[in-house]
């Protein structure tokens, strides 16, 4: 039996595998589901100080491992919501049609790795704009946070409203 080994180098990733999402994150496509060769993908975000990822769900599972800083993960299961704070070398596992939101309350970068479907790295292909590091980053606008809610309704995401994020802590900006 043999075992074929994947890696790739950091040298070799070009800028076009980078993005930021509305709020911010910095999102890097490490292995597509193509390269992994199922549907799974590997993705690594950084977090800046005080971004929140938006109360939503889907059926997608996701698995995260929080690689530096900290980061708080809510999650709804069986009636009871939660914050729970994540430091590195932790785990978080949200099951499909769970409500989540995270969110970098701390002062310093959180960066974590998220290995979930090939649906969702499509997702986040097409919320991120290309990142440009000459350029901060700002606040989403409104219009941006309208055009994250259309792409989740696309994907058949569910996106809370902003009276629900207010109800766990976080505000829409």
């Amino acid at each position: 039996m043999s075992t074929q080994l994947f890696t790739k180098n950091t040298e070799k990733r070009n800028h076009h595998m980078q993005g930021l999402t509305a709020d911010g994150t910095l999102v890097e496509f490490l292995a597509s589901p193509d390269e992994a060769g199922a549907d799974i993908c590997l993705i690594r975000g950084t977090m800046p100080p005080g971004v929140a990822v938006p109360l939503h769900s889907h059926p997608d599972v996701e698995l995260f491992y929080v690689l530096e800083g900290s980061v708080e993960s809510f999650q709804s299961r069986d009636g009871t919501p939660r914050w729970t704070t994540l430091g590195a070398g932790g785990v978080a596992a949200v099951a499909g049609n769970i409500k989540h939101a995270w969110r970098n309350s701390s002062s310093d970068p959180a960066t974590v790795v998220m290995v979930t479907t090939s649906k969702m790295y499509k997702f986040f292909q097409e919320v991120t704009k290309p990142f440009d590091p000459d350029l901060t980053a700002t606040p989403p606008t409104p219009d941006e946070i309208q055009e994250l809610f259309r792409a989740a309704a696309r994907y058949g995401y569910w996106m809370g409203s902003p009276e629900e994020n207010r109800a766990i802590g976080l505000s829409l900006g």
